[in-house]
C-alpha cells in the first residue's frame, strides 16, 4: 500500500510539472520549485526525466536573476516529444492526423469513406495511417503514444464497443475490440476509442486550456449530425450510460417518441441531410443564407441556453461542418438570442482548431497514455 501511494505521488508530481511547462513554456528549476514546493532534489529528478524524453530542453539564454553565482538554465518545453495519431470520422470523410501536445496537426491525410464501420472502412483506415506514417520521421513513427478515435455515436470507450451509432449503421450495441485489435497489432500502438463530439469538445478545451484559465466548457457539434460535448471542473462527462451530450434527441413535447433506432427531432431538423432538403442554395452550392442561419438559430439558441443555465457553464464552442460553413452570421445570431435566453452571460465562440475530431482524439489518447511514461 505505501508503495503504490509513493507511486501515485511521485506520478502526480511529474503531471503536475508537465503542466506547469506546457503553460508556462520556459521555466528554471528554481521557479518550479518554487511554485510547486517540492525539494529541488525532487525538481530536479522530474525535469532530467523530461530531458531524457524531449519533452523539455535546455535554452541557450540565460534567465534573469539578481543573484550572484551560478546563472539559473531556463527550460524550453518541446510539444513535439509526446505525440498521437487522431481520426476523426465525419459523414463520408476520414481524416487522420498526427498532433503534437499544442494541438497542433503535423501531419494529416484523409479519404471518402462509406459511412459504415465494415471491413472496407478498415481497409481505408489503414490506407490512411499507412500513409500518415510514411510521412514521419522514423523517430516520430516509433515514439508516437497511441491513436484516438473518435466516433459518431454513442461508444462505451473503456469496452470498445458502440452501443448505437445511426450514422454508421449500428443500430444495436457491438463489440468492436476486434477490429481495434487489428489496428492496434498492424501498428503497434494502443487505440483508444470516444465519441466523437466528446473528442471535439476535448480538443477544444485542452487548445484553450494552454494559454488560459478554464474549468468548464459546452461544445456543440452541428454537422451530419448534432451532438454536445460537456466538460465541468476539467472533466469529460461521460454519464453512467455514456448518453451524456445527446442533444439530437431533445424533444420538445410529451407525445414524441425517442428511440435509439433512428435519429432524434432536433437531429432530423437540423443535420446536413435536413438542411440540404429545406435549403436548395446549400443542397446545390454549399452557400450558407440569412434564411439558413436564422433557421439554425431558431433550432439552436434554446438547446444551448438550457444547456448553459442547467450546467452553468460560461464559456460556449459551436463547431462541426455545418456550423463552420455558417461562420461568423451564425455565431453572431446566436449570440444575440442568447443574451435574453440565459442568466448569466456566456461567451460564446467558434473553434480554435480547423480539424477538432482529429486534434481532441488524439490529445485525449496523449493524455490518457501519458501515465505509460509517467
Amino acid at each position: 500500500m505505501r508503495a503504490m501511494v509513493c507511486t501515485d505521488m511521485k506520478r502526480n508530481n511529474r503531471k503536475m510539472i508537465f503542466d506547469i511547462v506546457r503553460k508556462e513554456r520556459c521555466v528554471t528549476r528554481a521557479e518550479l520549485s518554487r511554485t510547486t514546493g517540492m525539494s529541488g532534489p525532487s525538481i530536479m529528478t522530474i525535469v532530467n526525466e523530461f530531458i531524457d524524453l524531449g519533452i523539455l530542453t535546455a535554452s541557450e539564454k540565460e534567465a534573469k536573476s539578481g543573484e550572484l553565482g551560478r546563472k539559473p538554465v531556463p527550460m524550453l518545453f518541446n510539444p513535439d516529444a509526446l505525440q498521437s495519431v487522431g481520426i476523426e470520422f465525419e459523414g463520408n470523410n476520414l481524416f487522420v492526423g498526427l498532433v503534437n501536445m499544442d494541438g497542433e496537426i503535423r501531419y494529416q491525410t484523409m479519404v471518402k469513406v462509406q459511412p459504415n464501420l465494415g471491413d472496407a472502412f478498415y481497409q481505408s483506415l489503414f490506407s490512411c495511417l499507412d500513409k500518415l506514417e510514411g510521412m514521419m520521421t522514423e523517430t516520430e513513427k516509433k515514439n508516437y503514444l497511441g491513436i484516438g478515435f473518435g466516433i459518431p455515436g454513442v461508444v462505451d470507450p473503456k469496452e470498445k464497443r458502440v452501443e448505437f451509432a445511426p450514422y454508421v449503421g449500428i443500430r444495436e450495441p457491438a463489440d468492436i475490440s476486434a477490429d481495434l485489435n487489428r489496428v492496434s497489432d498492424r501498428y503497434g500502438k494502443p487505440v483508444l476509442i470516444e465519441n466523437d463530439v466528446n473528442a471535439g469538445a476535448a480538443g477544444e478545451y485542452y487548445v484553450r486550456r494552454i494559454r488560459e484559465e478554464i474549468q468548464d466548457l459546452l461544445y456543440v457539434s452541428v454537422g451530419a449530425g448534432i451532438g454536445a460535448g460537456i466538460i465541468l471542473d476539467g472533466k469529460l462527462r461521460h454519464g453512467r450510460r455514456n448518453l451524456c451530450g445527446e442533444i439530437g434527441y431533445t424533444v420538445d413535447s410529451a407525445d414524441q417518441i425517442v428511440e435509439r433506432s433512428r435519429s432524434g427531432r432536433l437531429e432530423s431538423l437540423l443535420s446536413r441531410e435536413a438542411l440540404c432538403e429545406k435549403f436548395e442554395e446549400y443542397r446545390q452550392y454549399g452557400l450558407v443564407s440569412p434564411d439558413m442561419v436564422s433557421y439554425m438559430t431558431k433550432l439552436l439558441s434554446p438547446v444551448i441556453a438550457n444547456l448553459a443555465n442547467a450546467l452553468d457553464v460560461d464559456r460556449v464552442v459551436v463547431g462541426g461542418n455545418l456550423a463552420v460553413s455558417a461562420g461568423e452570421a451564425l455565431l453572431q445570431s446566436l449570440d444575440r438570442e442568447l443574451e435574453h435566453l440565459t442568466l448569466a452571460r456566456i461567451k460564446l465562440q467558434g473553434c480554435r482548431t480547423d480539424y477538432t475530431g482529429v486534434v481532441g482524439s488524439a490529445l485525449l489518447a496523449s493524455n490518457t497514455l501519458m501515465d505509460t511514461i509517467f
